[in-house]
């Protein structure tokens, strides 16, 4: 049967691109959404913001959260992605939805010029909120919670209806099963939306050979009855095809035959829903790779990926399960035990919300009244670890980075505002000596750093005092450093520090550590192999070996440099720490 077009340039419709996972995930709007996708897949900008929007609808008032690894990864990329996608399919920050502060009161005359939807239900949550800080709130009410695994009080004591997660594969799955305990409540009111209790979770591909990743997600595919949900996309075809009748008998003016479609679309979306509401419908679980986007991503992004680093687009790109790795890293001895998870001040992130920056407060074990100690590399990506020492025990306590085209001025600001509450400005910093080798042509990138930290971009001293700890030191050979990162790290030299670094506040640490592989060189010594260092810029952070290298001018210092080469027994490899 002939079935009319809807008319696409007419004011009664809006044209969106959408990839065909995005299309299938809007057919099955499921419960319980679990979804392995490659880098680039629109996993944010589209499958969770339809979501998010469809129950903003579906449950007015509801209070939902969404939870992220890290604080300062929500607010600075999450959160970004989810603005960047609701604008893409026209909703706009401070017209339906505000973030971190209550909503605006509107005058009478003020509510006549705001779009009918926001007049008829105009910012009524159902629950009752004590702060906007760490909120979203939508038009409908809904609102939305904002937290994360380092800020596990975030959650206490609150009831939701629903939890949105992303790059759920940093999340631990006892902190998972810790933070669903809150999805609760409220079932006379919202008991029967199909997201009613539900998640939305979505990830690229774990890769259990690294710390700090969990492949939780995909035990999930058990879950899901392939059966029900063909039928579920079977029927969501139907009610698109509905929908498309009614709008087609609305652009024709066809009253009477607009009434008989829209019945005929009401009808349809309520088996569609009944069939959603089932049991054995509720779970959709999906591995996709980044090809399913690939018409915006372009050919020439994927060879570009694939000739960068293969091993890394196998489980990012392609979603292929990771081969079990053995015997290649550098840092072998890098193990949990090394990472603290408890390093925020409760006090302090309760204080800190999405409008605001976070400062060295949120450190707890930071001592304010002492020193600090900074490693530094430099390069395409800036590194520096500030940390501090504590008895027998020594904290990495915060990693700061820029990417090229910042540089040094960008990573010293950063510093500065971080650290500004910080009383005893004093900061001692490690370096590679080649950091010094430009100082009669200008460009010592050392005394650069020093020079940024010590004066602001207009000049005024900003009240640091650096002390340049690496001057005059020798090279320090890589293949010393193979052997010292393993007595390090083993904790078998009573002489050397207890090393502790900040699970959340040093990620790009840790990823450095886990990841270095090693290699040999032209005298068959054991060396870190670098090549990562060359990836696309936006990969650095996780990928390179330059925070690795930050950490190594760091640890090795005359000092410490002494205690192992002096040791007398023989320096292994625990074999059974991944």
């Amino acid at each position: 049967m002939h079935r009319k077009k809807v008319n696409p340039k007419s004011d009664q419709v809006k044209v969106q691109f959408a990839n065909w996972l995005s299309q299938v995930c809007l057919l099955v709007m499921p419960r319980f959404l679990y979804m392995i996708a490659g880098r680039g897949s629109a996993k944010t900008t589209d499958i969770q913001v339809d979501r998010l929007i469809e129950m903003a609808y579906d449950m007015p008032g509801a209070p939902v959260c969404w939870i992220s690894d890290t604080y300062a990864n929500l607010t600075k990329n999450v959160l970004s992605s989810v603005i960047e996608g609701l604008a893409m399919k026209g909703y706009y920050k401070d017209i339906h939805y505000t973030i971190g502060t209550a909503p605006k009161e509107y005058t009478e005359a003020e509510k006549q010029d705001l779009p009918p939807e926001i007049r008829e239900h105009f910012w009524k949550p159902y629950n009752q909120l004590a702060s906007y800080k760490h909120t979203m709130i939508w038009f409908t009410g809904l609102n939305i919670t904002f937290a994360s695994l380092d800020r596990p009080a975030s959650l206490a004591g609150r009831n939701y209806v629903h939890v949105f997660g992303d790059e759920v594969k940093y999340f631990r799955p006892d902190r998972v099963s810790n933070l669903l305990k809150a999805v609760r409540g409220y079932r006379a009111k919202y008991g029967n939306s199909v997201f009613y209790r539900g998640h939305t979770f979505t990830t690229d591909m774990p890769n259990i050979n690294k710390i700090g990743e969990y492949d939780w997600i995909v035990k999930q595919a058990g879950r899901m009855s392939s059966k029900a949900i063909a039928l579920i996309i079977k029927l969501g075809i139907v009610v698109n095809e509905a929908i498309q009748e009614y709008v087609v008998a609305a652009q024709e003016g066809n009253t009477e035959e607009k009434i008989k479609k829209q019945a005929t679309w009401r009808r349809w979306v309520e088996r569609w829903i009944a069939a959603r509401l089932h049991k054995a419908g509720q779970t959709f679980y999906f591995v996709a790779s980044s090809m399913v986007n690939i018409d915006i991503l372009t050919p020439q992004w994927l060879i570009d990926a694939l000739e960068a680093d293969f091993d890394d687009t196998k489980t990012a790109i392609f979603s292929m399960k990771p081969e079990l790795e053995a015997g290649e890293r550098f840092y072998a001895n890098i193990g949990e035990r090394h990472f603290y998870h408890d390093g925020n001040d409760p006090v302090w992130a309760e204080r800190f919300g999405l409008n605001e920056q976070e400062d060295c407060r949120i450190l707890r074990y930071l001592d304010r009244s002492k020193p600090l100690e900074g490693g530094a590399d430099f390069g395409n990506m800036n590194s520096l670890i500030v940390a501090q020492p504590s008895g027998k025990k020594y904290r990495c306590l915060k990693f700061h980075h820029t990417l090229s085209p910042d540089w040094i001025r960008e990573l010293a600001n950063d510093f500065i505002q971080f650290y500004k509450p910080h009383n005893e400005k004093i900061l001692n910093l490690y370096y590679d000596r080649a950091a010094n080798n430009y100082k009669k042509a200008g460009q010592d990138l050392a005394s650069q750093l020093k020079k940024a930290i010590e004066h602001d971009a207009d000049g005024k001293r900003t009240g640091w005092k650096v002390i340049l700890m690496s001057e005059g030191q020798g090279n320090i050979p890589q293949p010393e450093e193979y052997p010292f990162m393993q007595e390090l790290l083993s904790g078998n030299n009573r002489k050397m520090p207890q090393l502790l670094i900040d699970y959340f506040h040093c990620k790009p640490l840790r990823a450095s550590l886990q990841d270095a592989k090693t290699r040999k060189n032209s005298s068959d010594q054991i060396v870190k192999d670098k090549s990562s260092e060359k990836l696309p810029i936006k990969r650095l952070p996780l990928e390179s070996t330059n925070p690795s290298d930050a950490f190594k001018y760091l640890m090795m210092r005359k000092s410490w440099r002494k205690l192992v080469r002096g040791a007398k027994k023989t320096i292994g490899v625990d074999a059974g720490v991944v």
